[in-house]
């Protein structure tokens, strides 16, 4: 209820879609400190178990989810396929970065399939499901089976791993396979296609927000610079104070 009516203060739908990304970014902050503090042994935590296994998962489902909404609203307001191939090969600029720039730091773990790699390659497969709930909601239910039948899985070679048929002995840092990743792409424009033509699309009140609220906003609207940004300032903050520490 106090979430609704927050979101009900707000003027227009992309406000509303920005403030929730901004949650989840504050979200990925909180998951990132902890997981290089305990990389540099400034905390304990079992990230792989429990609540801190889910965390990470919920949050990225999240961004998935709202990535599918607003490819369906572009669409919706005249998008065509060559403007998501467009942004389709900027995202993967970027996840070619993040790949080469994690494989010193992870070696074999590195980034070869993330987020960015994700939403880049699933911008374009979801294109045909675009102002089609139904079709996007069966494909985003089947590719949420297959990646529950491959979840447990192991293969020897790695060629296929961007798929969902994940290598034996190799466990990558941000790992999201289209199976079962894009199903969440899928049902995020399923569920806004779904909501434009029950009409809840753009309506709520004419009400400002308050200034947090636009800033939680604002960073959501910035989340891939935040992503980029955040990272490195994490992990040379962590290797700071492990430093000093140590030398304590």
């Amino acid at each position: 209820m106090f979430m609704h009516r927050i979101l009900d203060a707000m003027p227009q739908r992309s406000i509303r879609v920005d403030f929730l990304k901004g949650v989840l970014v504050l979200l990925m902050i909180s998951y990132h400190a902890c997981y290089i503090a305990v990389m540099f042994g400034l905390a304990t935590v079992d990230l792989y178990q429990g609540f801190w296994w889910l965390f990470p998962r919920f949050i990225a489902a999240g961004f998935v989810m709202l990535s599918g909404w607003n490819l369906a609203g572009k669409r919706s307001r005249g998008g065509t396929f060559r403007d998501s191939a467009a942004r389709s090969a900027r995202l993967a600029l970027v996840a070619l970065v993040i790949s080469a720039v994690t494989w010193p730091i992870f070696g074999t773990s590195f980034v070869f399939f993330g987020i960015i790699h994700l939403i880049a390659l699933s911008s374009i497969l979801v294109h045909p499901a675009l102002g089609r709930p139904v079709l996007a909601l069966a494909l985003g239910t089947a590719s949420l089976a297959g990646g529950w039948v491959l979840g447990p899985l192991r293969f020897a070679w790695p060629w296929l791993a961007w798929l969902g048929l994940r290598p034996a002995n190799l466990y990558p840092v941000d790992y999201l396979p289209l199976l079962p990743w894009f199903g969440f792409v899928a049902l995020g424009a399923a569920a806004r296609d779904f909501a434009a033509r029950a009409g809840s699309v753009g309506q709520g009140q004419s009400l400002k927000p308050a200034a947090p609220i636009r800033a939680i906003a604002a960073m959501g609207r910035h989340s891939l610079g935040v992503y980029l940004a955040h990272l490195p300032l994490l992990y040379g903050l962590g290797w700071a104070l492990s430093t000093f520490l140590h030398h304590h």
